[in-house]
């Protein structure tokens, strides 16, 4: 049986938003970079945002941990950065057509088999200084 991380994680490499959010559940918070959201549409807009910014960023999980309702996730976010991506500063960079290689990690906590909290942490300093951003532009 495939289990909802593994469904998210397929429709997260296949930029199907339909497919995500059906890994979810009606009221979940996502946070992240930039802080948390609540509730579906704001779920919805990060991943969007993130699709724009990387029209082919791919995912690739590398470790899975679970634990009851709980998974953590380790993994590598890959692709080419052609769109307007906000950054944790309040600016928006736009589209560099640099290719990016990021380390991550996620944590999803599920009940009933839908997610309501999901959690993901990035080396930013590694994804800024892949996209060109010079340390004197970062507010670390």
């Amino acid at each position: 049986m495939v289990d909802v991380v593994d469904r998210y994680f397929s429709a997260y490499n296949a930029h199907d938003l339909d497919g995500v959010m059906e890994c979810f559940c009606a009221k979940p918070v996502a946070v992240g970079p930039g802080g948390p959201v609540e509730g579906r549409s704001d779920v919805a807009s990060y991943h969007t945002a993130i699709w724009q910014a990387f029209p082919d960023v791919h995912v690739t999980v590398l470790q899975k941990v679970m634990a009851g309702e709980a998974t953590a996730v380790a993994a590598v976010g890959t692709g080419r950065h052609t769109g307007p991506f906000p950054l944790t500063t309040g600016d928006v960079l736009q589209g560099t057509g640099r290719y990016v290689s990021v380390r991550c990690c996620w944590f999803f906590a599920c009940q009933g088999g839908m997610i309501v909290n999901q959690q993901v942490f990035y080396d930013q300093l590694e994804l800024y200084l892949q996209l060109g951003l010079p340390l004197s532009r970062l507010s670390l």
